[in-house]
Formats: C-alpha cells, structure tokens, sequence
C-alpha cells in the first residue's frame, strides 16, 4: 500500500466491548432469572401443601429483591379475600377477610393506581402494600401476591414485574392443586368425624335400647350429650299429657331451675321448637329463647317424633370455649331423636305391662264375677228357668239370679248397674250379697227391694244407682209376685202371642231412701212365658245406629213359642248379635227366661 493509497476504516469490523458486555450480562441475568423460576416451578410442584406453597411464593421474590413484606390473599367468597400467609406481619391477620369489589387483570403499582381504585386497595394501602399481582388460572384470578418496599428503597424495575408476573401465572396451578387437596382433605376430615359420629350414635343407641327405665334413659343421654359435646350442663324436656315438663337436669342448682322456669310461657313456647337453635348468631331472637340464652344455654335442640315435637334438649356452654358448629346441631339433633324414640318404646312397654296387669285383674274379677253368677238355674217342677250374662268388658254391671227359697218358692232377680267395668261389678257384688243376705229373712219382694234400697243408698254416691226386678215364683200356686225399680220392664207372654208388660214397683235403688214400692202379682198358666232383659238386648245399634227395640224382641218370642228357654236365650243372642253386625258389643246383654210348661 503507498501512502497516497486511502486508509480503510476497518473498527466496524472489531467488536464494541461495551455494547457486548451489556448484552451478555442481559444475558446472564434473563438465564438466572428463568434458572430462579424453573427452580421455584420445581420446588412449587414437589409440594401439595398449600402454606408450603404460599409460602415459597412469597419468600422467593423477597429473598431474592430484598423486599420487606408481603402477603398472599386467596378469594374465599364472592368478593372476599382471605389472608392465606404472610410474611413482616402479625400472624393474628392471617384468615382475615377483605372486601375486595375489583378484579385486576395486571400487576399494580399501588401509588400509581387512580382515585377510585385506591378506595378499593384501602386494605393494602394501610398495610403499605406497593404492588399488587393477580394469581391468573386460565380466566379466572385465584387471588393476589402482594410484596411492601424493597429495603433499597428503589422502585420495582421492569424486569422485576416481569419476574414477578411470571412467578405469579407458574405459581396458579400449584395454588389450584394445593387447593384441591385441602378441600380434599377438609372433606375426608368432615367425613371421618361424621363416621366417628355415627359410631358414637351406634354405640349409644345400644346404650339406650338396652334399657325400657325411663330414668335410666334420660341419664344416659343426659352424659352421652355431656361427654361428647364437653359441657357440663345440661336439660331435657319432654312432652307429658301435652304440656312440656322438665324431665332431667345436669349440673344446675335447684334455685337456678326456678330462675330458669319461672314463667309458664316458657314451657309454652318449647313445644314449638321445629329445628336446633344456635343463640349465639347476629339473629334477634324472641325474649324466651334469649332467656334460655343468657342463662347459659346456648343450644336448642327439638326431640321430634313424627314430625311432631316430643321433647328438647337446651345445651350448655361448652368448657372449653369452643362454639357450636352445624354439624354438632346435626349430632344433636339425631341423638334427640334417637333417645326420643327408646323414650316412647319405654312409655308404651309400661303401658303394656300396665295394661296387662289390669287385663289379669279383670279376669281374676271376672271369675269371681261369673262364680257370684249362677252357672245353671235350679230345676222346677213344670216350669223352665235359663239365664245368661254377656259382659261387654271383662267384668259386667248386669247381674242375674235365681234361688230356689224352698220346696216350693223360687226367686229370680235381674239388674242392671249404672256405668260399665270394674266399678259397676262391684256394685253388682254389693247387690248379689245384700240380695241372698234378706231373701233368707224377708219373704215379700217389695219389702226385700225396699231393705236393699236404704243400703245401697247409704254406701253408695249420688250418680250411682240400680235398676232391678225381683219376682218370686210360686210353683205350687203358679203364682208370680214382682217388684220393678226402673228396670226395663219383662214381657208376660201367652200361648196365643198376647203379652203384657210388668211394670208395678217404683223408683230405681240407690234414688232416694226410704222408699215404698208397690209389689204386682200374676198367675201363671201353661204355655205362658215371662222374659226378663237389660237395656244391653233393645238398645243394641247396628251401623246406622239403628236400635235393635223391643218389636224385634217381642217378635222373636211370638215366632218361638214352643220351644224351651234355653233354645229362646240362643235365638235372643243370636239375633241381636246379627243385627249389630261387626260392630263391637257396647252394653252387657243379659236375660233371665221363665217357661210354665
């Protein structure tokens, strides 16, 4: 080359030391920064734990930028923010809930937001939050991370958004998976304490079916509820006759049951109880249920059979502070139910045995009733005498007899007592004894049924009384001399199918003392019938409640003349028992039949 020869400018060919340092370092620092991600992307999956994950999230970026705090916020409710962890600040935050009306589609420089915004971000402007990054998943934003100053003092570069932008979205499906298993966790949690709770009914349940004392029943559920829901008080209420009663009590003095009970509406207002009640809630309740509230029982469980409610249990405050929660209302609840029923099994189980026991005194009483009873009515010389008594309960009110008095005179009695059962046999005894104590003495009917109506008068109250007929028959004179007091009166009926009523006496026994009664006599020829009744035969209904009458009666003995007593109490019986059909007998049936052959 001469020297005239141009110099070519060849610098464009050696490399700029500085453009290509910068370069290397942009480099470098975008590797380091994707080696940071990939490392947290990795740590971040390796975890199913959902603090782990918030966790990692939020001390990377501040270890890395030297960033002084920061939170993480996960939506709980529509519109609320939950805090999920946190770091440089008070641990008592942490589940706190924050009103948050906006979604932020991009990272937010706090100080940088608009007016409006910042009434929305009042919450992380207090906490001197200076950005705010959504947690993106698909279109979704799972929550926020939220990071204070860097300790610096320098603003967040554009780089560092881009880092911490890019943390966020890697950051989303771990938070999901962590959510995932939490729920997942929460609803194996609930549903091994469902499980426990449902063994804890079994074995309960056989604790209280093992058992028909009502006592011991209430006292074990009084513990049973004690025991599981640790408290020490507690009462049970159950419905008795209709009005609510407090049945078992747990840990009150008797001065506090009377400051509890002090008002009948109380009681009231129980029975209307459909579901458990919490008291402690934000809800106005009314002024008896808030009683129950500041006396120290805060639960309100209804023991409901049916539908209908049966009994409450009223819960104490728990020892240990702990609220009540719905699934402990639920347990409640089913318990109640559940001792409600062995409660009603027990009720009816007595009952039963209460029922038996009275059903084998009746018996007893209806044998010793059927012995006062004549079993067969005495022979007589050219005439028929059959009877018969058909209780409608076990034991009767009606009564019947026939005494043979001598060789020649025979009386027969039939009577009915005011009222059914056990009551009406005892005055039915009463009778039978006083009856066969004077006809050993007394020889007339109307001075034996006179005697017998002063002593029943005397031993006896006003609304019972006696209707009764006395005759005496005389065989060898075919004589028949009667005494009627207010029973329905016997038919006299001849061969021909003509009859005539007895009527002659006077007031029912038991009225009145001291009363005359007027005495009939009779002479009895072949072929003549005398049939003696109870009100159990004409007033037998059928299901029109149709009476069963006297014209069907008399009709019976016209149509029935030649055959003997016995076969015409049969017919009686049977005709009666026809005309009521399926119905059940409502009265005793008895009948006393008298034939002259």
């Amino acid at each position: 080359m001469t020297a005239d020869e141009p110099r070519k400018n060849t610098d464009f060919l050696q490399p700029d030391a500085d453009g290509e340092d910068g370069s290397n370092r942009k480099l470098d620092e975008k590797l380091m920064e994707l080696q940071s991600l990939f490392e947290v992307s990795q740590t971040l999956n390796s975890s199913l734990n959902l603090k782990s994950i918030l966790d990692n999230i939020l001390l990377t970026p501040m270890g890395k930028m030297m960033i002084s705090r920061g939170m993480v916020l996960l939506y709980h409710k529509s519109n609320k923010l939950r805090v999920e962890t946190l770091k440089g600040y008070p641990q008592k935050l942490i589940g706190k809930l924050v009103d948050f009306q906006s979604e932020l589609i991009e990272p937010i420089i706090l100080k940088s937001a608009d007016l409006d915004l910042k009434q929305q971000l009042k919450f992380f402007l207090e906490k001197e939050i200076e950005l705010l990054l959504p947690i993106h998943s698909g279109d979704k934003v799972l929550g926020y991370i939220s990071f204070g100053k860097k300790m610096t003092g320098s603003d967040y570069s554009k780089s560092e958004l881009t880092y911490l932008k890019s943390l966020a979205n890697i950051a989303a499906t771990s938070i999901e998976n962590g959510l995932m298993v939490m729920e997942l966790q929460q609803v194996n949690r609930r549903l091994d304490k469902k499980i426990q709770e449902l063994n804890t009914l079994f074995e309960i349940g056989k604790e209280l079916n093992s058992t028909l004392d009502r006592d011991k029943i209430l006292n074990l559920l009084g513990y049973a509820v004690m025991g599981e829901m640790i408290i020490n008080r507690c009462l049970v209420f159950l419905d008795e006759d209709g009005e609510m009663k407090l049945s078992m009590s747990k840990g009150l003095q008797q001065g506090e049951k009377e400051n509890l009970l002090h008002d009948s509406r109380i009681l009231e207002q129980l029975s209307q109880i459909a579901e458990p009640i919490y008291l402690k809630t934000d809800k106005d309740y009314d002024e008896i249920l808030t009683h129950f509230l500041n006396n120290g029982f805060p639960v309100i469980v209804p023991m409901r059979l049916q539908n209908v409610t049966r009994g409450v249990l009223a819960i104490g405050e728990r020892i240990t502070g702990i609220k009540f929660q719905q699934d402990d209302l639920d347990f409640l609840s089913t318990l109640g139910n559940e001792a409600l029923i062995c409660l009603e099994n027990a009720r009816l189980f007595q009952e039963r045995l209460k029922r038996q026991r009275i059903e084998e005194e009746l018996a007893l009483a209806r044998e010793i009733q059927q012995k006062l009873l004549p079993s067969q009515c005495p022979q007589c010389e050219n005439y028929q005498i059959d009877g018969i008594n058909v209780p409608s309960l076990q034991v009767s009110g009606d009564y019947f007899d026939c005494v043979q008095l001598d060789e020649n005179r025979f009386c027969l009695a039939i009577a009915d007592v005011s009222g059914k059962g056990a009551p009406a046999s005892l005055l039915m005894a009463n009778l039978q004894a006083v009856l066969n104590a004077l006809i050993e003495t007394e020889t007339q009917p109307n001075k034996i049924t006179a005697r017998i109506n002063n002593l029943i008068h005397k031993n006896t109250n006003y609304d019972k009384f006696i209707t009764f007929f006395l005759g005496i028959l005389n065989k060898k004179e075919n004589s028949f001399q009667y005494v009627n007091a207010g029973h329905n009166p016997p038919y006299l009926m001849h061969q021909d199918g003509k009859y005539e009523s007895l009527e002659k006496g006077g007031l029912l026994l038991g009225m009145m003392p001291n009363i005359p009664y007027e005495q009939g006599e009779i002479k009895l020829k072949s072929g003549d019938w005398i049939v003696m009744f109870t009100d159990g035969v004409t007033e037998a209904q059928n299901d029109a409640k149709e009476e069963f009458g006297e014209q069907r009666l008399i009709q019976i003995m016209q149509e029935n003349l030649s055959i003997s007593t016995s076969a015409m109490t049969s017919k009686i019986l049977a005709a009666v028992k026809s005309f009521s059909g399926n119905l059940l007998q409502s009265d005793d049936v008895t009948l006393l039949i008298l034939k002259a052959l």
